[in-house]
């Protein structure tokens, strides 16, 4: 067992022993022009995350030009004054590493990972991607075909391939969660080179941003090159957030639509609930794990799924977490000679096992034992340590609230579990979406 011990300590000194597992230390501090730096070392291997997450997604878009925040994650890889343009990936392969980005609702992030020798490149790019990207009308023309053939790809040409935006986007009315991440097109091809250029000078600003590094990294000459690269980008103007004011409609909404590629009539349900940063919505999480993250025991699984007469042999659901707002999801397939009314009993069935606590204590400890499992692997994985202590940091306001994660989950009761599930599993809270196959 000492052996064991040993080795733990010599491969994450910086993870910190609890009762609960680890905790991830780290440093972290701000430059004068605004820009949050976190800092978390961890010698395991000899690699290092650079990270630079923007507190902007698509809810910060005006209506009239939305898709900007998921553009921007494509044309900020054009290059820089410094870089050619085509150029900027070429930095990180050539020496060893790869890099990448995602958007989001509400935010946009970029990140390199690269051999720990070579962190000081990761920075150069990153302050250069800040500082003086390439805009340029042939760079935008470019990205408009390739994120064209995105939206085709990944949602136009798949049957279901829209429900993710059909659901989220009909649950609001004018705030910016009620158009998808991608944007209109429409909009993209309307857009001006200064529209693009004033979007980036407002929001790609260093009092906007938290840079993190993490890996095998000395903290004090970490500090030393990061104010180098990232203290004299000027600070930006104060950012204009969007607030969440929309009332509910307080009854349930139906929606039907005729949709070609499918064989069987196809329900999404959607159950408004507690934005990302609530314990509710850390309870939320866990309904979803007990609904059909569970194993065997997955309650939609072993209910639904696995019934010799099953209503759906295709069902899950699925918690969607943002910065405002949030909502879990069930959705599935009606088997044929099944009606509409036994698929919504059947679901509620399940649903009221959440709302009376009708399940065992041994249920709730292996869904809490689950993601606490998920929560240690990200301790040992650099590229989620420093995904979550960014988004941590913009969406709770605290980085250190990522160490507060599986306490938060284990202190879970059943008592927890029916109080908000009777607050939000309710048909008036409730947005569904019928997919009719649609007869060549």
């Amino acid at each position: 067992m000492k052996k064991i011990i040993s080795l733990l300590l010599i491969l994450c000194p910086l993870l910190t022993f609890a009762d609960d597992g680890y905790k991830i230390n780290f440093t972290e501090y701000k430059l004068d022009n605004g820009l949050h730096v976190i800092l978390h070392k961890n010698s395991s291997s000899p690699n290092v995350v650079i990270g630079v997450k923007y507190h902007v997604g698509s809810k910060n878009e005006d209506p009239e030009l939305t898709g900007f925040a998921h553009f921007f994650e494509h044309l900020l890889f054009h290059g820089s004054k410094n870089i050619p343009q085509g150029e900027f990936s070429k930095y990180t392969s050539n020496a060893g590493g790869y890099d990448n980005a995602y958007t989001s609702y509400d935010i946009t992030y970029y990140y390199d990972f690269l051999p720990s020798h070579e962190y000081k490149l990761g920075l150069w790019l990153e302050s250069e991607r800040m500082l003086q990207p390439i805009i340029t009308q042939e760079g935008i023309d470019t990205e408009r075909e390739v994120v064209k053939e995105e939206k085709r790809l990944r949602y136009d040409n798949k049957p279901l391939g829209n429900v993710y935006n059909d659901l989220f986007c009909s649950a609001f009315k004018e705030h910016g969660y009620s158009h998808p991440i991608i944007g209109s097109m429409d909009h993209l091809n309307a857009a001006t080179t200064g529209d693009f250029k004033e979007f980036f000078d407002t929001y790609y600003v260093p009092n906007n941003a938290c840079l993190v590094i993490a890996g095998d990294i000395n903290i004090e000459e970490t500090k030393k090159y990061v104010a180098q690269y990232f203290k004299d980008i000027p600070r930006g103007k104060d950012i204009v957030r969007p607030v969440y004011d929309e009332e509910r409609p307080g009854k349930e909404v139906v929606i039907e639509k005729n949709l070609k590629g499918i064989k069987k009539p196809h329900i999404a349900m959607s159950y408004f609930g507690a934005p990302e940063n609530t314990q509710e919505a850390n309870v939320m999480t866990m309904m979803m794990v007990l609904l059909s993250g569970n194993g065997e025991d997955s309650f939609l699984k072993k209910h639904i799924q696995l019934d010799d007469e099953s209503v759906s042999k295709r069902i899950t659901s699925s918690c969607e977490l943002y910065e405002q707002a949030g909502m879990l999801w069930v959705r599935g397939d009606i088997e044929d000679g099944k009606s509409q009314d036994e698929y919504f009993n059947a679901v509620e069935n399940e649903l009221d096992k959440l709302k009376n606590g009708d399940y065992s204590k041994s249920l709730l400890l292996k869904a809490k034992n689950s993601i606490k499992s998920q929560y240690m692997d990200m301790y040992y994985d650099m590229e989620s340590v420093a995904d979550m202590l960014t988004s941590s940091y913009h969406i709770w306001g605290e980085a250190a609230e990522f160490n507060n994660k599986i306490d938060n989950y284990m202190k879970i009761s059943v008592k927890d579990i029916q109080r908000v599930a009777k607050k939000y599993l309710n048909t008036d809270n409730r947005t569904v979406i019928i997919y009719h196959p649609e007869k060549e």
